[in-house]
C-alpha cells in the first residue's frame, strides 16, 4: 500500500534537510576529485583510495554514535528533552575516546596497500593524503555526535549552516592550498587533506554551538557520567559501527583491489563510485530520518505511526534510486565526462556506471531499512546481514570474477551488486517481521504501558 501525502510530507520535512546535509558532506569528496582531476589520473585514484581508507575507519566511530538516534528520539518523543541532552553528553565523550585509536590506525595503511598489490604510484599519493587527513578524526566524530543529537530533536538548520560554511571553505582552501594561490603555500595532495581538516573543525564549531544552546534551553545540568546510559548507547552503537565498518570496508577493499589494475581503471572506478555515492546521500538522509521518526513513534507508544514511518521511508528511498538509475543508464558518458576528458576512463567508467545504476536500487533499500530497523532498537541483525551479503558473497565473488573469471575491473562491480542485492532483500524481510511483531505486541498491551521489545529496546 502506498503512503499517504501526509505521511510523505511528515517524512520529507525531516528527511529533506538531512539529505541536503548528506549531499553537502558528499560535496567535499566531489570537490577533491575535481581538483585532483586537473593534476592526473594517479592523483584522482590515490586521493580516492586514501579517502575510502580513512572513512572506512571513521564510519566505525560514526556507527558507534548511532545509538543517539534511537535513544534521543525516543526521549524527545516522550517529552523528556533533558534525557536527550544527557545522551548527547555521553555521545561526545564516546566520540573523543574512539577518535584516539582510529587516529593511529592510519599507520597500517602502507603495509596493507603493499600486501594487496596496489599500484605504487597510487599508493604513494594515498599515503601522503592520509598522513594529514588523520587529524580530522576528532572533529569528524564530534560533529557526528552533534548531528545525531540535533536531528533527533528535529533541529536541522544549524547543521545546514555548518555544511554550507564548510563547503565554501573547502572550495577556497582546496584551490589555495593545492595550487598555491592567494598567498597560500602550494602543498598539492597535503593541501587537499589539510583543507578537509580545517573544514571539519569549522563545521564542528557551528554544530557544537547549536547543540550547547539546545541543552541550555532544555534546562540540562550535567550531574556526572552514568555508566548504564553509556552502556545503552554502546549496546546499540557498537553493532551499528561494526556493520558500517563491514559495508564500507568491502567498498574500500574493492577500491584497493581495483588499484591492482593501474591508474586508468582506478580513476574510472573512483569517478563512478563518486557518482553513485552522490545519489546514495539521498536514501542515507532518508535512513536517518526514518530512524528518528520510528524512534519518536516508539517513544510516544504509537506503533502504527512508527511502522508507517518505516514504510514511507522505504517508498521514498527506493523510488528515488530507481529514478537516478534510469538517468545513469541513459547518459553514462555524460556523467563520467563531467570529471575527465580521458577517453579510456570515460569508456570504462560508463560500463561501471551501468552496473552501479542497478545496484544502487538495492543500496537504497538496505540503507533505508537499516535506519527504520534501528529506530525499533535493533542493530545486530543489520551487522549479520552485511557480513553475509558482502563478506560471504559480494567481495569474494567480485575478486574471483575480476582475477579468475576473466571479467577484469567490471567483475568487482558485479560482486558489489550481488552483495547489495542479498543484503537489501534480507533486510526487507527482517523489517517486515519486526514491524508485524511490534504491532502485535502493541495491540496486546494497554494504552498506558510501553511495549516490551524482549531485548530489542535498550533503556538508559
Amino acid at each position: 500500500m502506498l503512503p499517504s501525502r501526509e505521511e510523505v510530507r511528515s517524512m520529507w520535512s525531516l528527511a529533506a534537510p538531512i539529505m541536503l546535509m548528506q549531499l553537502g558532506m558528499m560535496a567535499y569528496g566531489v570537490v577533491d576529485t575535481l581538483y585532483m582531476g586537473r593534476i592526473g589520473p594517479t592523483e584522482v585514484g590515490g586521493v580516492g583510495l586514501g579517502g575510502s581508507t580513512f572513512f572506512a575507519m571513521m564510519l566505525f566511530g560514526l556507527g558507534c554514535l548511532l545509538g543517539v538516534d534511537t535513544l534521543s528520539s525516543r526521549a524527545f518523543g516522550a517529552g523528556r528533552p533533558k534525557e536527550s541532552a544527557a545522551i548527547f553528553v555521553h555521545a561526545i565523550t564516546i566520540a573523543a575516546v574512539i577518535s584516539v585509536p582510529l587516529f593511529w590506525c592510519v599507520r597500517f595503511a602502507a603495509p596493507f596497500y603493499a600486501a594487496v598489490g596496489v599500484d605504487r604510484a597510487v599508493a604513494a599519493v594515498a599515503l601522503e593524503y592520509l598522513n594529514t587527513l588523520r587529524w580530522m578524526a576528532l572533529p569528524f566524530l564530534l560533529f557526528a555526535a552533534c548531528r545525531q543529537y540535533l536531528q533527533s530533536i528535529d533541529v536541522t538548520r544549524p547543521l545546514l549552516a555548518s555544511i554550507v560554511t564548510g563547503n565554501l571553505c573547502n572550495v577556497v582552501l582546496n584551490y589555495g592550498l593545492i595550487f598555491g594561490h592567494w598567498g597560500l603555500p602550494r602543498l598539492g595532495i597535503t593541501g587537499c587533506a589539510l583543507a578537509s581538516v580545517v573544514n571539519s573543525a569549522v563545521m564542528t564549531a557551528i554544530a557544537g554551538s547549536a547543540a550547547l544552546s539546545r541543552m541550555r534551553a532544555a534546562g540540562f545540568v550535567f550531574r556526572g557520567f552514568h555508566r548504564p546510559l553509556a552502556a545503552a548507547l554502546l549496546a546499540l552503537g557498537v553493532p551499528a559501527g561494526l556493520q558500517m565498518l563491514v559495508e564500507v570496508s568491502m567498498f574500500s577493499l574493492a577500491s584497493t583491489f581495483m588499484g591492482r589494475f593501474g591508474p586508468v581503471p582506478m580513476a574510472a572506478h573512483q569517478i563512478t563510485m563518486n557518482l553513485v555515492s552522490v545519489t546514495f546521500m539521498i536514501p542515507l538522509g532518508i535512513s536517518f530520518a526514518a530512524a528518528v521518526r520510528v524512534g519518536q513513534g516508539v517513544g510516544k507508544n504509537d506503533a502504527e505511526a512508527a511502522v508507517r514511518s518505516g514504510r514511507t521511508a522505504l517508498f521514498m528511498g527506493v523510488g528515488f534510486m530507481s529514478f537516478s538509475a534510469v538517468l545513469f543508464w541513459t547518459l553514462p558518458g555524460f556523467f563520467i565526462g563531467l570529471y575527465t576528458g580521458d577517453p579510456e576512463v570515460i569508456g570504462l567508467g560508463a560500463s561501471m556506471l551501468f552496473i552501479g545504476g542497478l545496484f544502487q536500487i538495492f543500496d537504497g533499500m538496505q540503507i533505508v531499512l537499516n535506519g527504520a530497523i534501528r529506530g525499533l532498537g535493533e542493530t545486530r541483525v543489520q551487522l549479520w546481514a552485511h557480513l553475509a551479503g558482502f563478506g560471504v558473497v559480494g567481495l569474494p565473488l567480485g575478486i574471483w570474477l575480476a582475477f579468475r573469471g576473466g571479467f577484469g575491473p567490471i567483475g568487482l562491480w558485479v560482486g558489489l551488486l550481488a552483495g547489495l542485492t542479498l543484503t537489501g532483500v534480507g533486510l526487507f524481510f527482517v523489517w517486515r517481521g519486526l514491524g508485524r511483531r511490534y504491532l502485535t505486541m502493541s495491540r496486546s498491551s494497554t494504552s498506558n504501558t510501553s511495549v516490551d521489545f524482549g531485548g530489542m529496546e535498550p533503556r538508559p
